[in-house]
């Protein structure tokens, strides 16, 4: 039995495995582009010290958009955010280089064929520092941006005043070469002198390289201090290979019309002088004419070579195909949030404040103390300080008892109000005296309170048009012997001349 087993065994053969390929379904549900057309591709620079678990329950926090965004581990250095809205991923994307355990992170965003150098590089705003006071332009400020990476936004108007030291501008850098300091420049006159580069929001990097992807321990330049140096500026800017490589051959349509030096690779960017596909576009250009045009046709190329290389951003639009920088006046752009104090300043105010609360108490105060305005205050007033149509107009149905509307207060515990005594009857001496000099009308039926002051002021429109001058002063003893009464007395405890209705 062991013998059959022990053959079995070995007749078994990995060939009999189906080792194909296995060819995805190409069905709509096993598609994710519509959820990921609002995502973010990113990766680790330095995964020794950043923690995959850790970052995608840290960066939602940091973005301030908690439950608008959700992070997912692709592998151990790529991940993956997807935004709940396409305005949150431009704003992670407007603020520039990301970090995470104060190592810097690469995020683009997220395309459904990555093109060569997808996640290789990182955006980064730099301070070019220190700059020719005669090259203060914008051609020359790109020139010294490309000397370290592509330059895609330069935050500089020569039109205002410059408070720092220094030009803003956004770089792509490859993640893979170290971040200049400085730089020596040859001046056009003579001379020399040196630029400084400060890279903003760069938290961490290797002191020995000054590269983003690892740390001083772990430099692999550590041992080769001081030639290894050489060897890798000499590998990035010029090799031995591509010094003796020529580009165009003898059976090329462009060999003889263009020199080597202008086709080769830039020592400098290490890319290309003139894009392949410019190239080929010229030598169609070249073979579709006859003997006669083909003189004349490599004259144009020759004169719009030398045009676009004239101007370094034309020639990287042109010839090289590369988008050429954006150049914006707001020179705190990718800061964040700015305070300017002296702009708020100095700008117009265009949208005044309400009228604050205790502005308004305080108008409303001389309103209830205005003895013209205020209905309290005139009670105590002489007829004299009234205007005489107001006297004219007032008629009252009660002299002996009058009082003010004031608002009901709430009834405590254990106290009882009393009652004021109604006032005793007149004589018919003083009624007759009374109607006589005023006109006044006693009331059959005492009324309440809170009708007093309403209901007693009556206002009769045709004995105010008859009235004059002459009988405004004989109401006057009328009118003070109203005020002096006991009903006025008993009120007078319960407020304060020109200051409206008391608290009690």
């Amino acid at each position: 039995m062991s013998s059959e087993m022990d053959n079995a065994l070995l007749a078994l053969s990995l060939k009999d495995d189906d080792d194909a390929p296995f060819n995805l379904p190409d069905f709509p549900q096993f598609y994710a582009t519509e959820r990921n057309a609002c995502s973010l591709i990113g990766r680790l620079l330095n995964p020794r010290f950043q923690n995959m678990a850790n970052l995608i329950l840290d960066m939602p926090r940091k973005w301030q958009k908690v439950n608008r965004v959700r992070g997912i581990a692709l592998t151990k250095e790529r991940f993956q955010f997807i935004f709940s809205h396409a305005n949150d991923l431009q704003d992670v994307l407007d603020k520039g280089m990301q970090t995470h355990n104060d190592w810097g992170l690469a995020i683009e965003r997220w395309v459904e064929t990555p093109p060569p150098g997808y996640l290789q590089s990182v955006s980064i705003w730099v301070r070019i520092s220190n700059i020719p006071v005669n090259h203060y332009t914008k051609p020359a400020i790109t020139e010294l941006g490309e000397l370290i990476g592509h330059v895609e936004v330069v935050a500089f108007d020569p039109e205002k005043s410059q408070r720092q030291d220094y030009v803003r501008v956004k770089i792509n850098i490859e993640v893979t070469k170290p971040l200049k300091k400085s730089r020596v420049l040859n001046l056009p006159g003579g001379g020399q002198t040196t630029i400084y580069y400060f890279y903003e929001k760069v938290q961490k990097r290797c002191t020995e390289c000054q590269r983003l992807t690892h740390a001083k321990e772990h430099c692999p330049l550590l041992a080769y201090k001081q030639n290894m140096r050489a060897v890798e500026a000499t590998k990035n800017r010029l090799s031995p290979s591509t010094s003796n490589h020529t580009f165009l051959s003898e059976g090329d349509p462009l060999f003889g019309v263009l020199h080597e030096d202008q086709v080769g690779i830039n020592p400098l960017s290490g890319r290309p002088r003139i894009a392949p596909e410019v190239l080929q576009e010229m030598r169609n250009y070249l073979l579709a004419s006859s003997k006669e045009e083909r003189h004349i046709r490599e004259q144009r190329v020759i004169f719009s070579v030398k045009e676009a290389e004239k101007n370094p951003i034309t020639q990287k639009a042109m010839l090289q195909l590369i988008p050429p920088p954006i150049f914006t006046t707001n020179l705190d752009k990718g800061k964040g949030i700015v305070f300017d104090f002296e702009k708020a300043s100095s700008e117009p105010e265009t949208n005044p404040q309400p009228q604050k609360l205790m502005a308004s108490a305080i108008s409303a105060g001389h309103l209830l103390t205005n003895p013209i305005n205020n209905v309290f205050c005139r009670l105590s007033l002489p007829p004299v300080l009234m205007p005489s149509t107001q006297i004219s107009n007032l008629s009252f149905s009660g002299g002996s008892n009058i009082s003010i509307p004031t608002e009901k207060p709430k009834r405590k515990s254990g106290r009882y109000k009393r009652i004021p005594k109604t006032p005793k009857k007149m004589t018919k001496a003083t009624e007759e005296t009374m109607a006589s000099t005023s006109e006044f009308v006693i009331p059959s039926k005492k009324r309440k309170a809170e009708d007093d002051l309403f209901g007693s002021f009556r206002t009769d429109k045709k004995n105010a048009q008859n009235s004059s001058q002459d009988s405004l002063l004989k109401n006057k003893e009328g009118l003070q012997l109203v005020v002096a009464s006991k009903a006025a007395k008993g009120n007078a405890s319960e407020m304060v001349p020109h200051e409206g209705p008391s608290k009690a």
